[in-house]
């Protein structure tokens, strides 16, 4: 098992990359609540000019591509490691704590918090009542779906553990471009068919199912990269390369289809279903997912393996600033409502101040004993 203890003096860049996601989680909200695309608890656009159209779209659908892959892939891989040396027992109450008990605070405070930041008219006791009644507190996850998702994750795996013990591939794994390819292959196809039943856009129980071929792929992938060492095959030479790769490809595939079955025309074939543009908008994000990820990996390897104090503090605050900042971001974003300026603009002045705030709250709440754990 290759990669296991060795590597965990090694971590440094996966506690940086994990910051710099969620970092990229308070950016793209507030993208969404500037731009009027996507959904959100607050939006101050419904639509906005189209060289800031193109701006937001061409962040949103870059970042979307491969984040919160990351994060799940980054998730995977710590799993095995940690099962094993706490056992089944102490490792499901561990996760329990650490994931459901902030998924429950989110679902019962923070996210009704958040509704009536936006919506004032809305009467709360109503709101709990048929929320439980019709069982819609379901889809009061907000962001924390990223935690709902990863128990549910965890779990399977622990059961698979259970079923089949030791279980061990006798492969070599080598990250060849062939190899990458098979796997942008595989995320595409299944991501491919899932937008048939679930197109981009549409959610159930607050979870976007178009997506989670990824998910599931890298959450995987994160877990075989431990067994079996992969992250240590990824060098800084490499990383630059598929960093590269990742734009010099993706973007004029991405500029394609926008003009050619994209938003630019007016219609979204894109988002799913029986067409070529489904299909490719799916191997562009598949592709660009898994050629950002590896070089993120190795350039992080080779340049941020190691935290000065402000980067330990971001990484020790992220998971609080996950949980905490969308009534941050929200309140901040109609507190300054009344301020007109040009959509660009103001959404990078408003991430600013929010993930500057969330961070600083996330580090307050941290100071209380009991909350220090769950929220790190």
């Amino acid at each position: 098992m290759a990669g296991n203890k060795g590597q965990a003096s090694r971590l440094a860049y996966i506690d940086n990359l994990r910051a710099l996601m969620i970092i990229f989680v308070v950016l793209v909200h507030t993208a969404v609540t500037y731009s009027g695309l996507g959904s959100w608890y607050y939006k101050e656009n419904e639509s906005v000019d189209f060289v800031s159209t193109l701006f937001f779209a061409l962040c949103l659908s870059l970042t979307q591509a491969y984040f919160m892959s990351l994060l799940f892939m980054n998730s995977g891989y710590f799993v095995p490691g940690s099962l094993e040396a706490k056992g089944t027992g102490r490792f499901i109450s561990g996760r329990i704590c650490r994931l459901g008990i902030p998924l429950i605070v989110y679902m019962f405070i923070i996210n009704p918090v958040c509704v009536k930041l936006s919506h004032p008219e809305v009467e709360m006791a109503n709101y709990y009542l048929q929320g439980i009644k019709s069982l819609n507190f379901i889809s009061w996850t907000g962001p924390l779906w990223f935690a709902q998702v990863l128990l549910i994750f965890t779990f399977i795996y622990v059961l698979f553990k259970k079923a089949f013990g030791n279980f061990s591939l006798n492969i070599k794994f080598d990250i060849s471009v062939k190899n990458v390819l098979l796997l942008v292959f595989i995320i595409t196809v299944v991501a491919f068919a899932a937008r048939l039943a679930f197109p981009i856009g549409t959610d159930v129980a607050n979870l976007q199912l178009g997506y989670f071929s990824a998910y599931i792929i890298m959450f995987c992938a994160g877990i075989v990269s431990y067994r079996y060492g992969i992250f240590d095959l990824i060098d800084y030479k490499m990383g630059k390369r598929w960093f590269a790769a990742a734009f010099m490809v993706g973007l004029p595939l991405w500029m394609f289809l926008m003009f050619f079955g994209g938003p630019a025309q007016g219609i979204f074939l894109i988002n799913g279903g029986l067409n070529w543009q489904a299909f490719v908008y799916a191997l562009w994000e598949s592709f660009f997912c898994v050629a950002v990820i590896i070089g993120l990996i190795g350039i992080f390897k080779h340049k941020y393996n190691r935290q000065s104090s402000f980067q330990k503090f971001l990484s020790d605050n992220a998971f609080g600033v996950f949980v905490f900042h969308a009534p941050i971001l929200i309140s901040v974003s109609i507190l300054l409502k009344r301020h007109q300026l040009y959509p660009i603009l103001k959404f990078l002045i408003i991430s600013s101040i929010a993930v500057t705030a969330s961070f600083i709250f996330s580090s307050l709440i941290r100071r209380i004993g009991f909350l220090r754990k769950i929220f790190s």
